[in-house]
């Protein structure tokens, strides 16, 4: 944050633009992990055992790597299909908009890499954690 700072004080030529690339770059990413959570309350019959949440030994382990590598994957599909045009240091985005019309397209400035990011989220965390919630609530 203190870098970010020193760079729109110090060198951006103003606010605005630097602040909504970084919202939407922070928006795939939050989109990714809302829909990951939506689907994790969706998927959930029970309350969380409270005390399996504050060890790594209980029935939810320390890691659950599926959700993480499905952040990661949303997260940079979704990053492929959004423009910043208003921030140049990340016009590396928008690497997959050529299967939609380009940069300059119709879709350009649509940011539908936040809803894929959301999308992607949720139907992955439906199919990849269904059993193990299961199996975490005694279901399976």
């Amino acid at each position: 944050m203190a870098l970010g700072t020193i760079f729109v004080v110090f060198f951006a030529e103003d606010f605005l633009g630097p602040f909504q690339g970084f919202l939407t770059t922070l928006g795939v990413i939050i989109a990714a992990w809302a829909g990951i959570m939506i689907a994790e309350a969706l998927l959930r019959k029970r309350d969380y055992d409270e005390e399996s949440l504050y060890t790594p030994h209980g029935i939810y382990g320390s890691v659950n790597w599926k959700s993480l590598i499905l952040l990661l994957v949303a997260t940079i599909i979704g990053w492929g299909f959004v423009v910043n045009g208003a921030a140049s240091w990340l016009d590396w985005q928008g690497y997959f908009m050529n299967l939609i019309g380009g940069k300059e397209g119709p879709w350009a400035y649509s940011n539908l890499g936040v809803l894929f990011a959301l999308l992607i989220g949720f139907v992955g965390h439906v199919v990849l954690g269904a059993n193990d919630i299961k199996k975490q609530e005694g279901r399976a």
